[in-house]
């Protein structure tokens, strides 16, 4: 008896493991990654089954490379351990997938249909089938692919809905007290300000000194490479701007898609959760008693005002069967019966509600407009990227291909990396990412392949010529030298001053007198906390790192790139007291530390019990990786 105990104390511990695992990835994550095809050689396998292609492996790794925001090879990525990394997390993934397809965890197609009409909204809160259908384009996904990487994350997150808010309550009391009044803790300073700005300016440097600053920081004037580029683009978002629909067609659509179009009903609830029937029927007999459903919830769950509150909902946000009993009333304030889901027993308080409302043609007449141009865009985009790229293989150069099929050839002279240019400013000329990358690794007088944007446009552009990197001489930059050496100088001064301020009031000397002496004047600073809340703008960052390491009547200097200050204790006030709902901000994030260390057990339990496989040659000779990275 007593090993069978131990067995199932094992199995829920294990359970709820994977439930905090699950809660550290978002529903738009990187985990969605790994729902692809089987087709081709194993990247990752899990008991003798393909879970990731070699295929989908370096896909992600090179998301992954040109999420990083700087300029890497593959090579360079791989040697940096880019590709290990990005395997053990599909590794780690995959076995999610594995233990959550064991529990048998699946979601409706209404709370898809829910899902997807809420996160793709335009501006009147209607659904928004082009933002939808360019987020799909972006992404390199068909709707049925990104349907099954939604409906697996939903039931996951359904289920960490119902776990979270009890997880919290492991964390005991006083740690979540002791806690909250250490972050709480506000001190109050006397302070004095020096801005460097505010400072005489010291005579010019001389011609020996300036050389020598120069000299000292040369490398801070490189100008970056600059790039000279020409380029074609065809855009779905400029052909559906000149393209007609009839109105007829557009009346048939609206027509077909009426219920779409109507204003998503909404409620605002309250809701307890029960173990059972029988207890959620004894709250419900006691509220419709007269007592507060708040104060009975907490009396037999234990759930907090904060716990309690579900927000504002739709039916899909809602656990399965719950939501007719709650959409059925619309009446504030009242309680529905005891509910079944299959997370338990639940009440819910109706604090608001929306109805949902039919829409009319002449509301959504544009909108329809632009997604039916927009769909027929993608085709001609598609038919005129295939034209450009035909003329370019049979010999036509970009001037000749941009003529023969009237497209405009676009130029410019100079761009960085990051699309400033010489003058200054920022290109917005230039299709989106990722031209600017392509273009810094596509050679000099060579044309890059057809290239899709992330909203859908395709370019091919060729590097018509390269300006290296270069430090100017100094001759080329004086002004700007001279202007950084007395902006140093003068940051100097304030340093020594706040220096020299320290000093006296250590020897016995007041701040206001010794502030005086260098006509300043000292100003009371509102209460801080730990974090810097509640510091005035203006004031230096390190200001709250350093009061909260002084003794009262004692001073400090802190500096920064705008000059620097004096601060001195002057009164602490203790935190902590009845502030219910900071320090149930700390029971979360608390909750949240310890599930971290729980996950590593959790990974090391599914690792025991699960055969892993993981091929990284087979992603490698994808990019054909030189010797020397392998």
């Amino acid at each position: 008896m007593l090993q069978f105990i131990r067995s199932k104390v094992s199995s829920i511990f294990v359970k709820i493991l994977f439930v905090l695992l699950i809660a550290s990835f978002a529903i738009w994550g990187i985990g969605d990654t790994i729902f692809g095809s089987p087709a081709g050689r194993a990247a990752v396998e899990v008991d003798g089954d393909v879970r990731v292609t070699a295929v989908e492996a370096a896909e992600e790794f090179d998301r992954s490379r040109r999420r990083l925001g700087i300029p890497l090879s593959v090579d360079q990525a791989i040697q940096l351990g880019l590709l290990d990394q990005t395997l053990q997390n599909l590794t780690v993934q995959s076995l999610m997938v594995v233990a959550t397809n064991r529990l048998g965890l699946s979601a409706s197609d209404e709370q898809i249909v829910q899902l997807i009409h809420r996160q793709f909204r335009d501006s009147l809160g209607q659904f928004d089938r082009t933002a939808y259908q360019t987020f799909l384009a972006s992404n390199g996904w068909t709707e049925a692919e990104f349907v099954s990487r939604a409906r697996r994350d939903l039931a996951r997150n359904q289920l960490i809905g119902a776990v979270a808010a009890g997880s919290e309550k492991t964390v005991p009391d006083p740690i979540v007290k002791t806690l909250h009044a250490y972050r709480e803790e506000r001190r109050i300073a006397a302070a004095v300000r020096i801005d460097a700005d505010s400072l005489e300016a010291p005579e010019g440097p001389d011609d020996a000194t300036l050389t020598a600053y120069y000299e000292e920081n040369k490398q801070d004037y490189e100008t970056p490479e600059y790039r000279g580029i020409s380029w074609i683009a065809v855009s779905p978002q400029s052909l559906a701007e000149t393209m007609e629909i009839p109105e007829d067609e557009l009346r048939t659509l609206f027509e077909e898609r009426r219920e779409s179009f109507s204003t998503q009903g909404t409620r605002t609830v309250d809701q307890a959760l029960f173990t059972d029937e029988a207890e959620a029927r004894a709250a419900y007999d006691r509220i419709q008693a007269g007592e507060d459903f708040a104060a009975v919830a907490e009396d037999i769950t234990g759930m907090g005002a904060a716990e309690l509150d579900f927000g504002e909902v739709t039916r899909g946000d809602l656990p399965e069967g719950t939501a007719d009993a709650v959409f059925a009333v619309t009446e504030p304030g009242t309680v529905t019966e005891p509910v079944e889901s299959p997370f338990g027993w639940h009440l819910f308080r109706i604090r608001g509600a929306e109805v949902s409302a039919p829409a009319t043609f002449e509301e959504v007449r544009d909108q329809l407009r632009q997604e039916v141009a927009l769909e027929r865009a993608y085709d001609e985009v598609f038919e005129r990227s295939n034209a450009l790229e035909d003329a370019l293989a049979g010999g036509s150069t970009l001037e000749e291909a941009a003529q023969s099929l009237n497209m405009p050839l676009n130029q410019i002279p100079f761009v960085a990396r990051d699309g400033s240019q010489p003058a200054g400013g920022i290109v917005t000329t230039v299709p989106g990412e990722p031209f600017l990358r392509t273009a810094f690794e596509t050679e000099t007088g060579m044309q890059s392949v057809l290239t899709e944007t992330r909203d859908g446009t395709y370019f091919i552009l060729r590097v018509d010529g390269v300006e290296p990197p270069r430090i100017p001489e100094l001759g080329q930059i004086r002004p700007a030298v001279i202007a950084d050496w007395t902006t140093e100088q003068r940051l100097e001064q304030a340093e020594d001053i706040a220096d020299a301020i320290v000093s006296a009031v250590s020897g016995g000397t007041p701040l206001a007198e010794a502030a005086a002496e260098y006509g300043l004047e000292v100003e009371r600073l509102p209460a801080i906390t730990r974090r810097g809340q509640a510091l005035p703008t203006g004031w230096p960052p390190a200001v709250a790192g350093a009061l909260f390491e002084q003794e009262a009547g004692g001073a400090s200097a802190v500096s920064s790139d705008q000059g620097a200050a004096v601060i001195s204790l002057v009164e602490v006030i203790e935190g902590g007291g009845d502030m219910a709902a900071p320090q149930e901000q700390v029971r979360r994030e608390v909750a949240g530390a310890v599930s971290n260390d729980l996950i590593e057990l959790l990974l090391a339990d599914l690792e025991s019990r699960h055969e892993v496989t993981v091929n990284p040659g087979a992603v490698r000779q994808l990019f054909t990786v030189s010797e020397g990275a392998q």
